[in-house]
């Protein structure tokens, strides 16, 4: 009895011992805290290579990540204006940060994005108008050719020459496509018509977007459609003076010409990008292709003004329900 007694009491001593000699637990200081939530909060970056302020498609990206941090209620950053020496850094930069999705604005950041997910795979990546998928590699477009096709509709409805053109920023393939769609859509009108394409090697460089509109009309191309940014400042002056109609791209333009404008070929990339960073944020991010065509909203022509008579807008309204309906197929083109 005493023995057991004796082992019982030593193993009381034991066990007090221990825990006495046991790491108090340290207290977790509000710094600490703040830190960790931070890195496992949602957080959005995203990189421009131009202005956000372009009206154009730098600023169509800044508006869905405004609307990311405003209607999701989440912490975001961006840089804008990024020359391309630097897009594979900027990506890494907010990765490293601990951003949960991280975005590139344009085909440019294709090839930098998918070196960097290697990286960094718990970070979710997204490139508008991307080229490549993996687990946390998503790319965002917009069907181009579709609302582009309309554009070379209309174009070819209201040349008076047969000779319509189309300019483009870098030769990419969001940019081909749209050039490609156009022409599609022009010879869908007139099979005979004469479309010139013109690629700038740049998106901003409005003396050679005015270079370029110059040499069109002097060959008597009489309705151009561009797609670029600031570039298209060049574009509208040498249209002036040279009795030359444009098509716009991603915004609404009409108010920057008003006699200029016949439509714009809008293409809402802003919603597109809210949804994605949205599936994000629940969870739900897969690494795919997202594709927004004309049944989607996200693409379409602009409002016709007093620029575009009645059956031609007729005219233009029934070739979209076509392609909407699916009894016109528009192809995607290949990257």
């Amino acid at each position: 009895m005493f023995r057991k007694l004796l082992f019982a009491l030593l193993t009381l001593v034991l066990s007090s011992s221990l825990a006495a000699c046991a790491s108090p637990q340290t207290p977790t200081s509000p710094a600490t805290e703040a830190a960790q939530e931070e890195m496992t909060a949602f957080r959005v970056a995203m990189v421009f290579p131009g202005a956000v302020n372009d009206k154009s498609w730098n600023q169509a990206g800044f508006t869905g990540l405004e609307r990311i941090k405003n209607e999701l209620g989440v912490e975001t950053a961006y840089l804008e204006q990024v020359p391309s020496t630097d897009w594979e850094e900027s990506l890494r930069t907010f990765a490293s940060q601990g951003f949960s999705l991280v975005l590139g604005h344009g085909d440019q950041f294709s090839e930098p994005s998918k070196k960097v997910a290697l990286e960094f795979p718990d970070t979710k990546f997204v490139v508008v108008n991307g080229a490549y998928t993996a687990p946390n590699l998503a790319s965002i477009a917009l069907f181009d050719e579709q609302v582009s096709f309309l554009a070379g509709v209309v174009a070819a409805k209201m040349s008076q020459s047969g000779k319509v053109g189309y300019i483009g920023g870098l030769e990419i393939p969001p940019v081909i496509r749209n050039g490609k769609g156009f022409e599609q859509g022009a010879k869908y009108v007139n099979p005979d018509i004469l479309v010139s394409l013109t690629y700038l090697g740049d998106f901003n460089d409005a003396a050679k977007g005015k270079e370029a509109a110059l040499a069109m009309a002097e060959n008597g191309v009489d309705v151009i459609f561009y797609y670029v940014d600031n570039a298209m400042l060049g574009i509208q002056e040498a249209a002036k003076g040279s009795n030359v109609k444009l098509i716009g791209c991603i915004f609404d333009q009409y108010e920057m010409a008003p006699e200029l404008i016949l439509t714009s070929a809008i293409q809402d990339i802003s919603t597109a990008i809210f949804e994605v960073a949205k599936t994000a944020k629940e969870g739900k991010f897969d690494g795919k292709a997202y594709l927004y065509g004309l049944d989607s909203g996200a693409i379409a022509l602009a409002p016709f003004r007093e620029n575009v008579p009645a059956d031609v807008v007729e005219f233009v309204n029934q070739v979209q329900q076509d392609i909407i309906s699916g009894k016109l197929t528009i192809e995607r083109m290949s990257q």
